[in-house]
């Protein structure tokens, strides 16, 4: 099974591997399975005990960028019962006497591609990134062995899951039905019913959270950027030389001919006797050419090659490895001038003919000169960026009040921006990772944030300026949009009263033609699947048609369904269309079968955590109790 983890630890893999390595585990610290201390625990799981700094920790790295969006109580209850889980699984494998041996763990972290420069572990990347991320190599490995060790535990249940023909066929065809419907949108009517000052005033304190301003921050920041470094570098010319003479391989020119050819050409299900028809004819053109005919006039009177015919067979100049290997060996074998004997391919009878040979050869020092430069300034960059970024984690975490000493210390320009919010910002605040770390608990406080390595290359490390937070609006502020929206549920309201009614006249036979005139709407007729379909509009229709029953002896089924606007669709499902498993090769069907076993897999793993929380004593007191 190890061998199956270590064959897939390129790619996404790896990228879940390390995640699940350096999350919850490496950011709160394998010595905590060692520690203890007087506080009360949150969650006991077996004979190992949760504090509150753990939960923090965990969801300070996962889940508090999502605060804004979802209850903040809710996200650290997920967070705690992914600790939880963790461990159950864990104790587990040790109760099932699981292992992984240390030339296994050595073989999947030399395997990581993070690790590794032009496809090799890179030890001395190994150890900056572990030291960037805290950690030592002992601590490291601890952590991808008890990741592995999950691992195993988890694979042991879903790779043991399969699936049958009738339930990839059963699948098949509800996964890819298709339901006609007729429908309406009914418009909203007049909205100019009146709303008192209690109504208004009662909304207001119902709704107080609705109308806050958004909390805010600016920020100062410095950023570390490999371009920048690069422009500083001046590198002298023998540095230049000794790279070109390291890298002279990198700029060689391949050997080049310019080649001609003429096809003969033999369909693929052809007989013996139309092969030896097309080879006689390819040789009697080449003793033609060989008696001195013109090859190009040859080629466009007898050639089956479309590309080549009109330009007298020309396939210009051509270097080794993109023809067919039996075209290519021919033509590179031949002499310039020479005219090849009759060569088989897959597309028929060639003879092939080199006009011109361009040598191999070297570029000179002078015609590369601007590209090494760039080279040696990128090398040069990049080894002082990791030097610099390690200096830069480290002046910010010493003096975790100011950004001063960085700044100083690097030549960095101290940056402001802002004021932006969690879910928006401009410039460098437009990027999700920058108002992520602007709005943590830790640089609220006042810290510096740990670095920030955006997709460009750039590593930002920011502290907050100003904080502002989330201000109540008073009600004469919002009251003209807090009575517009009592009008849009009042009118909402006598628009779902009116659509019911309608419903029950369609039921009892009336056609939907008709009560669309009575609003002036238009009736639509649409074939949908259940994948959403770009128009919004419509994309609300999706779930309540593929929830409702199917028609039966050609009587359509009628619904309705509420907008999120408040308007109204009425609906008739007029036709059901199954899809065609027939339709599928038998490699479209195994991989259907193969997805569906992982999915069953997967729900079989949920079920057996579910078996493992009831058997392995798990006390949680959280939010805790005094």
């Amino acid at each position: 099974m190890l061998q199956t983890i270590r064959d897939r630890a390129q790619g996404i893999f790896a990228w879940i591997i390390l995640i699940l390595i350096i999350v919850p585990f490496a950011l709160w610290g394998i010595q905590n399975y060692f520690s203890s201390g007087k506080e009360k625990p949150i969650a006991v799981v077996g004979d190992r005990e949760f504090f509150e700094r753990d939960l923090l920790q965990l969801y300070e790295q996962q889940y508090a960028r999502f605060s804004g969006r979802y209850d903040e109580a809710e996200l650290k209850r997920q967070a705690l019962e992914r600790l939880v889980d963790d461990e159950v699984l864990f104790q587990t494998a040790r109760e099932k006497h699981l292992s992984v041996s240390d030339a296994q763990v050595a073989r999947f972290i030399r395997t990581l591609p993070f690790f590794q420069t032009d496809g090799k572990f890179d030890e001395e990347k190994y150890q900056r990134l572990l030291a960037a991320q805290g950690l030592t190599t002992a601590g490291f490995v601890a952590q991808v062995r008890r990741a592995l060790l999950l691992e195993q535990l988890r694979r042991s249940v879903t790779d043991s899951d399969f699936a049958t023909e009738p339930e990839a066929e059963r699948f098949y065809r509800l996964q890819n039905q298709q339901r006609t419907i007729a429908y309406v949108i009914l418009p909203l009517p007049d909205q100019t019913v009146e709303v008192d000052d209690a109504e208004i005033r009662a909304y207001y304190e119902q709704h107080r959270d609705r109308f806050l301003t958004p909390e805010q921050v600016t920020i100062e920041y410095v950023t570390l950027s490999v371009d920048d470094i690069a422009r500083t570098i001046q590198p002298s010319e023998a540095e230049l030389t000794r790279y070109y003479e390291e890298q002279r391989q990198a700029f060689a020119v391949p050997e080049q001919r310019r080649i001609r050819h003429i096809l003969v050409a033999v369909p693929e299900n052809a007989d013996e006797k139309a092969r030896q028809q097309a080879l006689a004819k390819t040789r009697e053109i080449r003793q033609r050419l060989l008696a001195g005919e013109d090859f190009a006039q040859l080629a466009r009177e007898y050639s089956d090659d479309p590309g080549s015919k009109a330009k007298g067979g020309d396939l210009g100049f051509v270097r080794r490895g993109v023809l067919e290997k039996r075209f290519e060996k021919a033509a590179f074998s031949l002499a310039e001038g020479e005219i090849s004997e009759p060569v088989e391919t897959p597309f028929g009878y060639h003879i092939i003919q080199v006009t011109e040979i361009r040598p191999a050869k070297v570029k000179p020092f002078e015609a590369v000169k601007p590209q090494i430069l760039e080279a040696v300034r990128r090398q040069e960059a990049e080894n002082r960026f990791y030097q610099l970024g390690e200096q830069l984690a480290q002046l910010a975490y010493e003096n975790p009040q100011s950004l001063e000493p960085a700044a100083t210390a690097l030549g960095l320009k101290i940056q402001s921006a802002g004021p932006f919010s969690r879910e928006k910002g401009e410039g460098i605040a437009a990027d999700p990772k920058i108002r992520n770390a602007a709005f943590s608990a830790e640089v609220l406080e006042g810290n510096n944030s740990e670095p920030v390595e955006l997709a460009d290359g750039r590593v930002v490390v920011l502290r907050v300026k100003e904080h502002y937070p989330a201000k109540q609006r008073p009600l004469d502020e919002v009251r003209d949009q807090i009575a517009a929206e009592l009008r849009r549920q009042k009118a909402g309201r006598r628009l779902a009263q009116q659509a019911d009614a309608w419903l029950a006249e369609l039921k009892q036979g009336a056609k939907l033609e008709d009560i669309a005139a009575r609003t002036k709407a238009r009736v639509e007729t649409v074939r949908l699947r259940r994948e959403a379909p770009e128009d919004p509009e419509v994309a609300e229709l999706v779930e309540p048609v593929f929830q409702a029953p199917k028609p039966r002896q050609n009587a359509p089924v009628f619904l309705k369904v509420p907008l999120h606007d408040g308007r109204q669709a009425l609906m008739a499902v007029t036709e059901i269309q199954e899809g065609n498993y027939a339709d599928l090769d038998s490699r479209e069907k195994q991989t259907l079968r193969d997805n569906l076993a992982r999915l069953f897999g997967l729900l079989s793993f949920k079920e057996y955590q579910k078996q493992l929380r009831r058997r392995i004593e798990v006390k949680i007191d959280w939010p805790p109790t005094e």
